[in-house]
């Protein structure tokens, strides 16, 4: 994709809503996760987007959903989760 197509397309994603993303971004507060945190959330999330062709339609929509995603955001659990990556938990079982 060309850097203009790829302009084109987020100014289109903007006008369509898309920009909302960004705002329920900045509610979860991103910052005040460790660096060593963050670094798993970037790699979840460039994961997320790698395999995004993949995902069930279903699946996709629940990620991009504000609502879903807010309600579900939980500091403490997320956190722990993360812990539980770092040290090479990836059973998705609950402590």
């Amino acid at each position: 994709m060309s850097q203009t197509t790829g302009t084109k397309a987020l100014e289109r994603w903007d006008d369509e809503g898309g920009s909302q993303l960004a705002s329920l971004a900045q509610s979860f507060a991103i910052e005040e996760f460790e660096v060593s945190e963050r670094r798993i959330l970037a790699f979840l999330g460039a994961s997320v987007l790698s395999l995004w062709d993949e995902l069930p339609l279903n699946a996709r929509r629940r990620v991009l959903n504000r609502e879903i995603a807010q309600a579900a955001f939980d500091r403490s659990a997320l956190k722990a989760r993360i812990a539980r990556i770092a040290e090479g938990d990836f059973s998705g079982q609950e402590i």
